[in-house]
């Protein structure tokens, strides 16, 4: 399984809001990825209903300016693909 982490480099981050934004794209993508493995083996309906809203909460910064500023880049679309086919496999 390949996991999809924020790129990094050798050098550090230019700057300290680099490092933020970075730190919040990374929780985004591991959050997102809790959030589906849990709705694919909770059995509450009303627990699997509250998560599916946070889970696209966090579909929803990926796919939003506020995400492009952050990253500048507007790969969020992509991102988000491959997250699911992460967690989900080829379903």
């Amino acid at each position: 399984m390949k996991l999809i982490h924020a790129e990094s480099t050798n050098n550090p981050p230019s700057d300290s809001y680099q490092e933020l934004a970075i730190a919040v794209i990374k929780q985004a993508a591991d959050d997102y990825r809790a959030i589906a493995r849990r709705i694919k083996t909770i059995g509450s309906t009303a627990e699997k209903q509250r998560l599916a809203q946070e889970k696209e909460s966090i579909r929803r910064f990926f796919l939003s300016e506020w995400f492009e500023m952050l990253s500048n880049s507007s790969s969020g679309p992509m991102i988000l693909k491959m997250l699911d086919k992460e967690v989900y496999g080829n379903d």
